[in-house]
């Protein structure tokens, strides 16, 4: 005689893999809709859903990555761009001024009083980084940007990433949202 508890472990497996599809098939559906908007293609095996595109004769994708233990669920975007140089530019917080006192953070200062002081920036180039920031434009893309949710904001000398924990399918993952943020990308980009 079998007892019901024999096939717990099994029935908690066979409902994590049935919400697993679901919420699956749901982002691929909204990928799907981005996809056909921006002429694009969803990848087969990746690790987690992902959009590859292209907007203004530029490159992008969008990556939905899902939560893990120790960090929440994030869209990530990406648009390749080659760049003269390396940035990351972060919003400052408690523990970057903590680490501005000790003296363990290095930051890139463009003398803007506001700016300097809302945003965190390392440069491979900080010369060149203070020039390019130094334009309204840019500055303005990148308040957009953190304004809009997104927490960074990474140029590796091929790509420029931005990343926004705790998304919201319906309304970070949709045709209005995705074409503005990169607008502001292609914006920010230029001249890099």
């Amino acid at each position: 005689m079998m007892h019901i508890e024999s096939f717990f472990p099994f029935i908690v497996f066979l409902a994590f893999i049935v919400i697993f599809y679901i919420s699956g098939r749901k982002k691929n559906e909204v990928l799907k809709n981005l996809a056909n908007h921006f002429n694009g293609s969803i990848a087969k095996f990746a690790f987690y859903p992902t959009l590859k595109g292209e907007y203004h004769g530029l490159r992008f994708s969008i990556a939905l990555i899902p939560a893990a233990k120790s960090s929440p669920a994030r869209l990530e975007i990406s648009l390749i761009k080659t760049s003269f140089m390396k940035l990351r530019i972060y919003k400052e917080g408690f523990l970057s001024n903590l680490g501005k006192k000790l003296r363990i953070v290095r930051e890139v200062k463009i003398n803007d009083e506001s700016f300097d002081r809302d945003f965190l920036i390392f440069s491979n180039n900080p010369t060149q980084a203070m020039s390019y920031l130094s334009n309204e434009t840019i500055k303005n893309s990148i308040r957009q940007l953190f304004s809009d949710g997104f927490v960074y904001v990474i140029v590796t000398g091929k790509v420029i990433t931005i990343q926004k924990p705790n998304y919201i399918l319906e309304k970070d993952v949709n045709i209005a949202f995705v074409t503005k943020i990169l607008q502001v990308l292609i914006s920010f980009s230029k001249g890099l």
